[in-house]
């Protein structure tokens, strides 16, 4: 991969449904070069995914819950069963493979307690000695950034908001739900394939899509990678804070936001305080990462704990449309 295709990812992670032509400018190459560098990435599958990202608070279902499993008596064939079974279960936004403490974690999201409880409920059930040991970490906040470290830039102040503390509640109604289905599969889809799939006007197709831009519903477009393929190593920090003031969640979030390695911030309630997604060369350099984070955060910070992402199976904004009547 070269420093092109480099550049082609980070753009595509700050909107992967921008036209050909206007990457081409950007990129200073052809369209047809464009076209051909995204068809190469998708054929190698390094790029797994064109993702329409959601913001969920908007959509009136504020509950974003991630469950870290630790599987029990499973044999490698069950594990497999397990994680086709959660893959294909379409209230399950998120999926991995861990190393550490847990195994396995999965995203539900919700619109209430009791229905978060039942969604999980539903899932333990299906393998009730394997799934029994888990932990439960609610998300209050929660911003996506772009892998900053393609560019191996700093202080770059895009971000994509999926959970807001301050929310603007948005109706939807069934053609907003059907368009909104078919592009977090997919944000390149034309509108024209978008008018084909679901019989709706192109004028309504595209007009809709406006306004739930407008509206905040869709927080941005971005992209799923195979990170093994690109050579970067995906890791969480949990942080346990003994400062809980504003001011420590604002630098906490002013560090996120300019560290070119991470790539999710998320403010949390339950055993940590907050989230950060990490994504590195090697262990060595997130080795590095925790000192720096011990020798800035020393009078904010009470503890941390790291976990190892080996593999993600699965990352679904659209799982959230499972909850709207």
């Amino acid at each position: 991969m070269d420093k092109t295709d480099q550049k082609l990812l980070y753009e595509l992670e700050l909107k992967s449904n921008e036209k050909d032509s206007i990457l081409a400018k950007k990129l200073k190459t052809s369209k047809q070069v464009i076209g051909y560098r995204i068809k190469r990435l998708t054929s190698e599958n390094i790029i797994k995914q064109f993702q329409t990202v959601l913001n969920i608070s908007n959509l009136g279902v504020p509950i974003w819950a991630h469950i870290y499993f630790k599987l029990l008596e499973v044999t490698k064939e069950k594990e497999e069963e397990i994680t086709k079974y959660l893959a294909e279960n379409k209230k399950i936004g998120y999926l991995a493979i861990l190393g550490g403490r847990f195994d396995l974690s999965i995203v539900l999201v919700a619109k209430n307690i009791q229905e978060l409880e039942f969604d999980l409920e539903e899932i333990t059930s299906k393998f009730p000695e394997q799934l029994k040991s888990y932990d439960i970490i609610l998300r209050t906040f929660g911003w996506k950034f772009p892998k900053k470290y393609l560019l191996q830039e700093k202080n770059i102040a895009h971000h994509k908001v999926i959970l807001s503390k301050e929310t603007d509640l948005v109706q939807i109604d069934s053609i907003d739900i059907s368009i909104l289905k078919e592009i977090t599969k997919n944000s390149r889809i034309s509108i024209m394939d978008l008018r084909k799939k679901l019989d709706i006007p192109f004028s309504t197709v595209r007009s809709r899509i406006k306004s739930l831009e407008k509206k905040k519903v869709i927080a941005g477009y971005s992209i799923l990678l195979d990170l093994q393929k690109i050579g970067y190593n995906n890791y969480k920090v949990f942080m346990k804070t003994k400062d809980n003031s504003k001011d420590a969640f604002n630098t906490l979030r002013e560090f996120a936001s300019s560290h070119p390695n991470v790539t999710y911030f998320m403010k949390t309630f339950g055993e940590h305080n907050y989230e950060l997604r990490f994504e590195v060369e090697s262990q060595e350099k997130f080795q590095d990462v925790i000192k720096e984070i011990r020798s800035k955060f020393s009078e904010i910070i009470d503890g941390l704990e790291t976990v190892i992402i080996f593999k993600e199976l699965k990352e679904d904004f659209s799982a959230v449309l499972e909850h709207l009547d």
